[in-house]
């Protein structure tokens, strides 16, 4: 009996120690299973990731052949043009067309013969147009906008009618047609000085196409008509916006010969106005002189009864209200004596026509006022 349940106990014991070791079998083929699937996943993860599929290439294409160039044919730079010449300039001037003047002007003619010209030149000479704009109060003071509306009825008007403000556009047409080869305002343009009469004078002149040269006389300058607001001296300065109004360019040098001018020529020079002109006559070119007021005559007794008859009295240097001081005096020689290189002198002011001989030597040409429809033209020709 005892060895039967010492039996039975071996034997359970034993099935036990089997069960414990399938057990324990089992657990390791479980966790090997595990293992294994385990390292699957991670292989097939690896292993299942797409590489990614490297680019397809193009075949390389064909670029056709170059089609052979002709060569190519050098540029030719275009030849530069040369700055035209001075005599081509003044023939391009020369073609140039200007407008005609509407009104038939007169002119006063005069020839000055100058030993060894190479070519002939013409001047025209303009004064005395006593250009009047205004025609109601403003610069010109109230009480004396009768006085100036008078001298624009009596002074500034051509015998048929057509006023000074009107006379000269048609002058600067007829100045530039003419073609000259320098023009000379002697002076007395503008019948006294206001921005109306400078506005109105200077519109015009800035079309002036030959070199001119402007010398300046009292009514200029003068500003009668306002009162003393503005003095000469500051009219002075509001004339360089013309042509700068310099005393020291008060001459027009054609190498052949010099136009000399003697600007505000209705009083005595000042000593380094003489000392300019001084300058200019050493030079020793023949000269033609111009001024506004004219000069006596020693030889001819025909100016003074014309000044008597048209003025009522001397209107010309030498006498009456143009005595010379000594400045203006040491000038005059310059014209006066035997050996003078002046060939000629030309003067406006008296509003009269003359022409006549200073002395044996120097002729004087007076010219009859713009104001009259007359413009001069001056020949200056190899003697």
């Amino acid at each position: 009996m005892k060895r039967r349940e010492k039996r039975d106990k071996r034997r359970d014991r034993r099935k036990k120690g089997r069960k414990r070791d399938r057990i324990l079998l089992g657990l390791i083929l479980l966790s090997a299973l595990l293992i294994i699937l385990l390292l699957c996943l991670l292989f097939g993860s690896y292993f299942g990731k797409k590489q990614p599929a490297p680019p397809l290439q193009e075949p390389p294409k064909e670029e056709p052949a170059e089609e052979e160039k002709p060569p190519e044919e050098p540029i030719e730079e275009a030849p530069k043009e040369e700055e035209p010449k001075e005599e081509e300039k003044e023939e391009e001037a020369e073609e140039k067309e200007y407008p005609q003047p509407e009104y038939d002007f007169q002119t006063e003619e005069v020839t000055v013969k100058i030993p060894g010209l190479s070519r002939a030149y013409t001047l025209a000479w303009v004064s005395d147009l006593h250009l009047i704009a205004d025609h109601e109060a403003g610069d010109v003071k109230e009480e004396f906008i009768e006085t100036v509306k008078e001298r624009y009825e009596t002074l500034s008007i051509t015998k048929d009618g057509v006023h000074g403000e009107e006379l000269w556009p048609e002058i600067v047409k007829f100045l530039n047609i003419g073609k000259f080869d320098a023009v000379i305002l002697g002076g007395d343009l503008m019948d006294y000085y206001s921005s109306v009469n400078m506005e109105a004078f200077l519109k015009e002149y800035r079309k002036i196409e030959a070199k001119t040269l402007y010398i300046r006389a009292d009514h200029d300058y003068g500003f009668w008509y306002g009162g003393e607001e503005l003095p000469e001296t500051l009219t002075h300065e509001l004339h360089k916006q013309i042509d700068g109004d310099d005393p020291e360019e008060k001459y027009l040098d054609f190498g052949e010969f010099m136009v000399i001018g003697v600007n505000g020529s209705t009083k005595d020079m000042l000593p380094e106005q003489k000392r300019i002109l001084q300058e200019l006559y050493d030079e020793g070119k023949p000269v033609i002189a111009v001024t506004h007021v004219p000069y006596w005559s020693e030889v001819d007794g025909s100016l003074e009864e014309l000044s008597m008859a048209v003025r009522g009295k001397i209107y010309y240097w030498g006498g009456g209200d143009y005595v010379p001081n000594e400045v203006t005096q040491s000038y005059l020689d310059n014209i006066y004596r035997e050996d003078t290189q002046v060939k000629q002198v030309l003067a406006g002011h008296l509003h009269a026509k003359w022409d006549g001989m200073l002395t044996q030597e120097t002729p004087q040409h007076i010219f009859s006022p713009a104001y009259e429809g007359v413009i001069g033209v001056v020949h200056v020709v190899p003697a």
